[in-house]
């Protein structure tokens, strides 16, 4: 009877040692592919920290365990944990590379728009991973063939129900205090090999189970620290809601022109002239300036939202949810928005209804109709024009904010023009070379469309502004690589490779009806701003109020007119460290904004034209 109990607690003490060190080897490969190319240093980073180490482990423990008690078979239980982890990592791996962003949780609930976007990439499976997979299925072999079902299998049912309940109790009431923290995120991670200034590089150095848990955390809408509902209706009520007068409503075209940044600003590279000239040519007659954005390569939606909405930081957008684009409509405009991509990206076919735009035009439900291929901007502004006329025709305002496809990555590597865009260097390696020319191939063509459009709007009797400007910098090349080539600088821990970085260009054009009425020349230098900002910097230009959070906001950029997480722009000056006052403001503006983006305000439509 005691040979019998010493021999089943041998076995369990087995299978316990097999289960963890088959978790190591899981592990490790979640760490290999935790950075967009096998990172070495970072690679030896990890396992010079056990806290880091148990953190990822311990879910891939935890997992194995349940899959063996519940089948009894540890193949089974390995074949299944190596698939769920290796594919997340792998996803990481392929994400990072071509986005420069980490595989979040946030990702699951996109994933439908994930697996479009896998579309537009090459994915390489190299030999590397390959061999990794297949040394995983043989391992699988391994352990089907001579860890006998028999022999190791938990023989009692109930204890096998009573072992995966503890474990997933446990589990459970353990998970947020352990997962959840934010002193242990921060404090694990070898920071001398990362940028701390770069969430994603943070990311990547804590492995990549550990962060994705965590990632958890952040994709819950959490109330803020200290949030003082009472205090952000006060702060509200300062302001009265003011309608645009009577004689004062204008047209407004808002297009956000995906990865468009001007480059010829940089002196490290030749552009050929006509790349720039057409989009020059309008700035110049415009009031225009530099927009800072929050996102770099991708997060197209932050920087759309943020014009839009007035938010820095943003709800889930799962109702009506306050915006600019609600201020037109309850004044009376036609409200519209345009993609030429798919409306289910970014969940705008449901999301921009909550923002107040009436309607949406996406590839779905009217572009895939005129042709099989996603439309350049030549051809997507002809309806917005069409879209304007028969509005006009109608005798509504028009309010549109359209968002462009053309010169979304990735870029080709291979010659797709003869043009010679960009000046050839003899040390540009030819890959990024013609990445960079064909990225200036499209901006070229999207600056003669943009000149297509104010020339048609210039003709008309009705008055009317375009607003314009770049959702992020491009994606060009694998770890920047084509950055690196042409020397732009892009640490954004300094303030010259900050604005490097997030930096591009914002113009506000008005037609000559426009100038007259206001009696502006629309040929002014702006300030650089949040994307939060642009729509106030609108409305005060031409004088209009605005409802009260606009009025806010107003008051808000006289002091901060940039706020995002690497920099603020204080009183004009780049500062990491607001003032006592300014931080006091900012603190002020994160609870009025909570408040704002998560309860909505119903006002009457004003129909007066």
């Amino acid at each position: 009877m005691y040979q019998q109990k010493s021999n089943k607690f041998l076995k369990f003490l087995v299978t316990l040692f097999v289960i963890i060190l088959l978790s190591a080897v899981i592990m490790t490969v979640t760490f290999v592919f935790s950075s967009a190319d096998l990172n070495v240093d970072l690679f030896k980073s990890y396992f010079q920290s056990a806290h880091l180490i148990f953190m990822n482990i311990l879910p891939i423990v935890i997992f194995i365990s349940l899959i063996y008690i519940i089948s009894n078979r540890l193949w089974v239980s390995f074949l299944l944990g190596s698939a769920l982890f290796t594919i997340a990592s792998l996803v990481n791996k392929f994400k990072l590379t071509y986005r420069d962003d980490p595989f979040t949780f946030e990702d699951i609930k996109l994933f439908s728009e994930s697996m479009a976007m896998t579309k537009s990439y090459e994915i390489k499976f190299t030999l590397n991973i390959v061999g990794i997979i297949l040394g995983l299925i043989i391992l699988t072999f391994l352990l089907k063939k001579f860890f006998k079902y028999e022999k190791y299998k938990i023989h009692s049912k109930k204890l096998r129900v009573s072992l995966a309940l503890g474990i997933i109790l446990i589990s459970v009431f353990s998970f947020k205090g352990l997962y959840y923290d934010q002193a242990t995120y921060e404090e694990l991670g070898d920071d001398d090999l990362i940028n701390v200034w770069s969430q994603p590089q943070q990311f990547q150095s804590k492995g990549f189970v550990y962060p994705f848990l965590y990632s958890i955390s952040y994709a819950q809408d959490i109330e803020i620290e200290g949030y003082d509902e009472e205090k952000a209706i006060a702060d509200l009520n300062q302001y009265d809601y003011k309608d645009i007068p009577k004689d004062e409503k204008v047209n407004v075209v808002g297009i956000m022109l995906e990865a468009f940044n001007d480059f010829s600003k940089f002196d490290t590279m030749e552009i050929d002239e006509s790349v720039y000239k057409d989009f020059h040519e309008v700035q110049k007659n415009s009031l225009h300036g530099n927009m800072i954005t929050n996102v770099f390569a991708g997060g197209t939606i932050n920087t759309e939202r943020g014009f839009v909405t007035g938010y820095q930081n943003h709800p889930k957008y799962l109702t009506n949810t306050n915006s600019f684009a609600w201020y037109f409509n309850e004044q009376g405009y036609k409200t519209k928005s345009m993609h030429p991509f798919h409306g289910w990206f970014y969940n705008r076919r449901n999301i921009n209804e909550f923002l107040g735009l009436d309607d949406f035009d996406y590839y779905e439900n009217k572009y895939e109709d005129e042709q099989e291929d996603i439309l350049m901007d030549m051809e997507f502004y002809d309806y917005v024009i069409e879209d304007f006329e028969q509005t006009i025709a109608k005798g509504d305002p028009y309010f549109n904010f359209s968002v462009t496809f053309q010169n979304h990555g990735p870029y080709s590597g291979g010659k797709e023009t003869d043009k010679e865009l960009l000046k050839k260097k003899e040390e540009y390696p030819i890959n990024e070379y013609n990445l960079v020319n064909n990225y200036l191939q499209g901006i070229s063509e999207s600056g003669a469309a943009i000149k297509k459009l104010t020339d048609y709007f210039e003709s008309q009797d009705e008055p009317v502004i375009v607003v314009m400007f770049g959702d992020h910098n491009p994606w060009l090349g694998e770890e920047n690589s084509a950055y690196k080539m042409l020397d732009i600088d892009l640490d954004f821990s300094k303030e010259q490779g900050f604005l490097n970085y997030y930096q591009t260009p914002y113009i506000v054009w008005g037609n000559t009806e426009v100038k007259e009425k206001f009696d502006k020349d629309f040929n002014e230098e702006g300030p650089d701003l949040s994307p939060n900002f642009l729509m106030p910097t609108i409305f005060e230009y031409l004088g209009w109020e605005g409802n009260e959070y606009m009025q806010y906001l107003m008051d808000l950029k006289k002091d901060i007119d940039v706020n995002h997480d690497v920099f603020f722009k204080e009183n004009g000056k780049y500062t990491k460290e607001l003032s006592k006052e300014n931080k006091e403001k900012y603190q002020e503006f994160r609870n009025l904004e909570y408040y704002y983006s998560r309860n909505f305000i119903e006002h009457k439509k004003n129909k007066e034209k």
